[in-house]
């Protein structure tokens, strides 16, 4: 029920120091788990070479058990990074990963040509361990970052863009890595990953001081942890911002995966849209342009580091949506036809505003969470369960759009998520900060 105003109750302990590397060693996860996810699926083309009957089925379902461990570690670790300390959490992660990593070539290891269920086996386990990796943290992480910006919104705003810069900025490296790495160390780039987590490890072990376990002073009482999650869930400016959160990364899930690729590499062509299979047998065009989206998504990243602490919170995130519906209603017409030399500054502005989305999202939930101080960490667990119930849907409603329209489909997806996200952005509280209220 809602109740009376009730002021957020400290928990004590050390302050948090180096933070930076915090933010390094999100960039190693990433980086990681990037280079990780092509080096198997040059795996996986290895052994088929060799005669191992591996499909396209098999190894998307081993790839997306590491997605579905997120889903299900994340709010546990966030729980448990709140009781027994965050560092901990951050260290021993990427630990976990890279015993993950390490596991991946067992079946060659015992096995010139493996049989496919001792390669399902083997690779299944050691998908669930690296993503339990993976997902311990980040909500421990992001419990960090708040933790060390308490009273200090333009600082937080920075950290939180410098966390997302790190995330994309990561992934791009890794997928860069991941086959010139195979090409050159074979099966030994799983130990080279796997040094790359360790190398995570080390830096909050070395750097990071604070973050330890935390005695609750006053405040929620401790409860379940399936209560707390609960709690969270039904906290009236979270779930009214949920929606907005879930649609982003569903529009995310719609153009930075396989999808996009599928459209514009694959020899499906559409009278009137220039787009569809225009990279068709030019793949590495499409890196290239990809690529250079990356990079100006980044830099726009950097711009919002210094501006995101600076504004209110909902009018920076109406912008970003805003800026979605701009860039996609341009790319409808460039796929058309449209003059690049008007249509193109839409679509870079519109780009500009919407990197400004997830770092305020961030610290939008980072602010929330100052009322639930002693659950800081399960709180931030939103953060990984948003990321895959909107990478989830994005990629499942782009099936059906890019189906029914090809790459209009997507950009009409795309302005329909935009409305959305939109609409709930708009029941925020005025200056997009955490209201008066709280759920009990």
């Amino acid at each position: 029920m809602v109740t009376s105003p009730t002021p957020a109750h400290p928990v004590s302990g050390a302050p948090v120091r180096g933070l930076g590397a915090v933010v390094v060693a999100q960039l190693l996860l990433r980086v990681g788990s990037a280079a990780g996810g092509l080096v198997v699926g040059s795996y996986f083309a290895a052994l088929r070479a060799r005669g191992v009957p591996v499909t396209s089925l098999l190894v998307g379902l081993l790839a997306g058990l590491g997605f579905v461990t997120e889903l299900v570690v994340a709010p546990l670790a966030g729980a448990g990074s709140d009781r027994y300390g965050r560092r901990v959490f951050v260290v021993v992660a990427p630990v976990v990963a890279a015993a993950g990593v390490v596991l991946l070539p067992g079946a060659s290891l015992l096995a010139a040509v493996p049989p496919l269920g001792l390669v399902a086996l083997v690779v299944g386990v050691s998908r669930l361990v690296e993503g339990s990796g993976s997902a311990m943290a980040v909500p421990a992480t992001l419990g960090l970052l708040a933790d060390g910006t308490e009273g200090d919104r333009r600082r937080r705003g920075r950290l939180m863009s410098f966390y997302e810069l790190s995330s994309s900025g990561g992934i791009a490296l890794g997928a860069a890595a991941g086959p010139v790495l195979w090409a050159a160390a074979g099966l030994w780039a799983f130990p080279a990953i796997a040094a790359v987590y360790l190398g995570a490890a080390a830096l909050v072990a070395v750097f990071v001081r604070g973050g330890t376990a935390a005695r609750r002073a006053g405040g929620r009482p401790v409860v379940l942890a399936a209560r707390r999650w609960r709690v969270v869930f039904t906290e009236r400016r979270l779930a009214r911002f949920l929606p907005a959160w879930i649609a982003a990364n569903a529009i995310l899930g719609t153009w930075v995966t396989s999808q996009i690729s599928f459209v514009l590499a694959g020899d499906r062509r559409v009278a009137g849209q220039r787009f569809v299979g225009a990279f068709y047998h030019h793949e590495p065009r499409l890196s290239v342009l990809l690529g250079g989206y990356v990079l100006v998504f980044a830099a726009c990243t950097v711009a919002w580091a210094f501006l995101v602490g600076r504004l209110s919170t909902r009018p920076v995130l109406a912008a970003a949506v805003a800026g979605v519906v701009l860039a996609s209603a341009a790319l409808i017409g460039l796929n058309h036809g449209g003059p690049l030399l008007v249509l193109g500054p839409l679509v870079v502005a519109g780009m500009f505003l919407e990197a400004g989305f997830a770092p305020a999202a961030l610290t939008y939930l980072a602010d929330t969470s100052a009322d639930f101080a002693a659950d800081r960490g399960l709180v931030m667990g939103v953060y990984s369960v948003v990321l895959g119930l909107g990478y989830l849907a994005g990629n499942v409603l782009g099936g059906v759009f890019a189906q029914w329209a090809a790459f209009d489909g997507l950009a009409i997806q795309t302005i329909i998520l935009a409305a959305v996200g939109l609409a709930s952005v708009a029941a925020l509280p005025a200056d997009g900060r955490p209201g008066s209220s709280s759920v009990t």
